[in-house]
């Protein structure tokens, strides 16, 4: 049933109250869409239009993937894939992504209504409460709009675990963010996701006309690997040690070490890697040229090395390696190269973020019919 309400929006901090009337449709007893969220809540909801979240379904990266998996599986991956990265259209049953709030990507409305997230559900981990109720981790907000509830869930780890967490059917732990953090120093000291991928900052919860300034809300932006600022954070390089041992052999030992990351890093998709690249120079020429790569390596049944993302989902059957960096860990890498026997040595050290997803790109595509000039 849809009802129109006029509503005053009250938003309380110690004796504070303002309201002031607003115009809207609340559709109780389903997923409303974002925009309606937007019309009050304005700043978070252009923080969060912005977001990977917002735009998980229609991420070129998903989008390449999703396609590839759903031609192999017959349309059998699309429980897999949308759960998390179309959940409205798991839970209406538009499972062809028709309906303008499927294709939202991560809607305001569904993090906003879970009330249990059980990781022993493999298909379906989230419980969601259609009940009017959205639930966050403000102890004091107070709206006519809907109704609010306080819920610690919002400020947990195990609430991002439903999608950041994933074991494929042959058992293969292929997203491990959660268990990897929650073995971490992060986890020991009460330091969750949210902390880094959703950071407090003064602003507003509801437009200004609607409510008071806040020394703290969650943005909603959700950085992560994708962010270039989120990555360069997570680790360091340094090289400790240059020297000859012999006339002939030089030694170079460098450092690389997650110091900003409570999971591995890097974490998500094992079709990431970190790429350490050593160069060593005689004199002003390059002498080597040296290597070390961090990732999870997977295979299939056939022992052949995953390189797509979907492949990792739906065929993984085996963990080859797992040369990643544990949060906190510093690890030094020792490289010794032959060298000529007299000059200066000199090193560099460059440590990268390696992702090569596939991607459905527009490309023109001409033929010549053939020409003509005039005489």
């Amino acid at each position: 049933m849809t009802r129109s309400l006029r509503v005053a929006i009250f938003c309380i901090t110690g004796s504070t109250v303002l309201h002031a009337g607003v115009g809207t449709v609340l559709e109780p007893g389903v997923l409303n869409p974002s925009a309606r969220c937007g019309q009050c809540h304005q700043q978070i909801y252009e923080t969060w239009e912005r977001s990977l979240h917002a735009q998980s379904a229609k991420d070129p990266i998903f989008q390449a993937s999703y396609m590839q998996a759903y031609l192999e599986t017959a349309g059998k991956a699309r429980e897999i894939c949308l759960r998390c990265h179309a959940p409205a259209a798991v839970f209406s049953g538009d499972l062809e992504m028709r309906q303008p709030l499927s294709q939202e990507g991560i809607p305001c409305d569904f993090c906003h209504s879970v009330v249990t997230v059980d990781l022993k559900r493999r298909d379906q981990p989230f419980r969601l409460m259609l009940d009017g109720v959205k639930r966050g981790p403000l102890p004091d907000a107070v709206s006519p709009a809907h109704k609010v509830a306080r819920s610690d869930l919002h400020k947990s780890a195990e609430f991002c675990a439903g999608c950041h967490e994933y074991v494929n059917p042959a058992g293969v732990p292929i997203l491990s963010t959660y268990s990897e953090w929650k073995a971490s120093w992060q986890a020991k000291i009460g330091k969750t996701c949210q902390d880094c991928h959703m950071p407090s900052s003064p602003g507003q919860t509801v437009r200004p006309d609607l409510g008071v300034y806040r020394s703290e809300i969650n943005l909603h932006d959700v950085s992560g690997g994708h962010s270039s600022d989120q990555v360069r954070k997570a680790a360091t390089v340094k090289i400790v040690k240059l020297e000859r041992e012999e006339p002939t052999l030089a030694a170079v030992e460098v450092e690389v070490a997650n110091v900003g990351s409570g999971h591995f890093v890097p974490t998500g998709m094992p079709t990431r890697r970190l790429v350490l690249e050593v160069t060593l120079y005689f004199g002003a020429h390059e002498s080597r040229h040296l290597e070390r790569q961090y990732e999870k390596v997977l295979l299939d049944s056939q022992g052949q090395r995953i390189v797509h993302d979907h492949r990792a989902i739906l065929q993984a059957t085996t963990i080859r390696e797992d040369s990643r960096l544990r949060p906190g860990e510093r690890r030094v890498e020792r490289f010794t190269v032959a060298v000529p026997e007299k000059g200066d040595l000199r090193a560099e050290a460059q440590l990268r973020y390696v992702y090569e997803p596939e991607l459905l790109l527009r490309h023109p595509m001409t033929i010549d019919m053939g020409s003509d000039q005039s005489p």
